[in-house]
């Protein structure tokens, strides 16, 4: 039983690893009067709109009068992660203390013990992933189709520009 939870804690601490693995890119979120919302990485900014490469790879522009809102996010932990990240801990630290009850006799105080630590670790969970939700908010532009509003607040945009190349996709 050492063996399993030893191996589990190493999963959480490699899960932990990956997901500050791809903090330095910033996520671009478009809520659209016409258009469903549009996550990915904001390419081009210009003062008549934006033009997003979303996560399947699609190049979607944007104009002005089209933009409810625009969210920029740094990438990073996320509030589900966090608090499925508190619970298999505290599940799994629970476990390993009723592992120590060999002889049995305590099975319903282990299991109180277990239900307590699932719970609190849900708790702390939800707390780191609320805290990091709001500190990975970088800007949020609220253009509700106003052009003059567009026009003045473009500038705060280019900072969160991905230099990187387009995603090209060939079909066979």
């Amino acid at each position: 039983m050492r063996i399993v939870l030893t191996l589990f804690l190493l999963f959480l601490f490699f899960t932990a690893k990956s997901q500050t693995e791809n903090i330095g890119d910033y996520e671009v979120k478009v809520i659209s009067y016409q258009f469903k919302t549009t996550k990915g990485h904001l390419k081009k900014v210009n003062a008549e709109g934006i033009g997003i490469e979303d996560y399947k790879g699609s190049y979607v522009i944007f104009r002005t009068a089209d933009i409810k809102k625009i969210i920029i996010r740094k990438r990073g932990l996320t509030l589900g992660n966090a608090v499925a990240s508190g619970t298999l801990l505290g599940l799994g630290i629970g476990g390993g203390i009723w592992s120590l009850d060999e002889s049995g006799e305590n099975a319903t105080d282990m299991a109180k013990l277990t239900i307590a630590l699932t719970a609190t670790g849900a708790v702390v969970g939800t707390a780191v992933g609320g805290i990091s939700e709001l500190s990975n908010r970088k800007l949020t532009l609220k253009v509700k189709g106003n052009q003059d509003y567009f026009k003045n607040n473009h500038q705060r945009l280019i900072k969160y520009v991905n230099p990187s190349e387009e995603t090209i996709h060939v079909n066979n």
